[in-house]
């Protein structure tokens, strides 16, 4: 892997993802009268944005310690958010097809507050997945620097501790998700289409379950990664904690005469 090149192209895949995250959430935010759920989703659509503004700023050093794996993992999460929200603009479009100038018709309110809630609360989830997935990244890659610019000490290994504890319940949320998604895919293939729903709208619907069946796994695989990373640097650092070496004064070189307070064994003293 050469480390010169890594962060530029994960910041290839960075920007376009930002431009469809940006242009999606200018959508939703041009409807000035939107529900709630819409306007969740907007700010959803920022967290993302603040997780990959911060993924711009890892470094080629950090990615060389995070491995090959998370790098083409992370750029696969980012490519599959871009693809669920270009997918979420154009159903967007065609439910507000009937509104205007910002406001949404009676039909249009009609099929956002009612019969399209699934997919917005589905796109909703999968954005907060791809954030905590994105920001695990960004702070794993941080803890790596840390440790190769510190030293050692318990206040290190308790932080190790917390992240490793944070991705691990992310990837336990993931799983509950993935369990949900399944269940959902399942029951929109053997369901019927809603009322005023065309079929491309509800070929749309099973076509966004799965990107987001394919993002979850995708995320779970990364975050796994992640663990398994934070795992070795754990093990690493109580390693370095067992080694102790004493030294006396500030001296590096040469005698050294100091006092140990501690049983000395393995020692034996013959007469000449």
């Amino acid at each position: 892997m050469d480390p010169f090149s890594i962060a530029a192209g994960v910041v290839g895949i960075v920007a376009p993802t930002l431009h469809c995250v940006r242009r999606l959430m200018g959508d939703l935010q041009n409807i000035v009268d939107a529900p709630g759920a819409v306007k969740s989703l907007a700010d959803d659509l920022l967290t993302i944005d603040k997780a990959l503004t911060s993924l711009q700023t890892v470094s080629d050093s950090q990615w060389a310690s995070l491995g090959d794996a998370v790098v083409n993992q992370s750029k696969s999460t980012m490519t599959l958010c871009t693809q669920s929200c270009d997918k979420f603009r154009a159903a967007l479009g065609r439910w507000t097809r009937h509104s205007g100038d910002g406001k949404l018709s009676w039909q249009d309110r009609a099929v956002i507050g009612v019969f399209k809630q699934g997919q917005i609360q589905s796109m909703s989830k999968q954005l907060q997945n791809c954030n905590i997935t994105l920001t695990s990244v960004v702070s794993i890659a941080t803890l790596h620097s840390s440790l190769q610019q510190t030293h050692m000490a318990e206040e290190m290994m308790t932080t190790i501790s917390t992240k490793e504890t944070e991705v691990a319940d992310a990837i336990i949320a993931t799983d509950k998700q993935l369990a949900e998604v399944n269940a959902k895919l399942e029951d929109l293939c053997l369901a019927g289409q809603d009322p005023g729903e065309s079929e491309s709208d509800q070929a749309c619907a099973v076509s966004q379950v799965a990107v987001e069946k394919t993002a979850l796994s995708a995320s779970r695989e990364l975050l796994q990664e992640l663990l398994s990373s934070t795992q070795a640097v754990a093990a690493k650092t109580r390693s370095g904690q067992d080694r102790i070496v004493n030294t006396f004064g500030h001296q590096n070189q040469g005698m050294q005469v100091g006092v140990s307070y501690g049983a000395i064994s393995g020692i034996t003293f013959s007469p000449k």
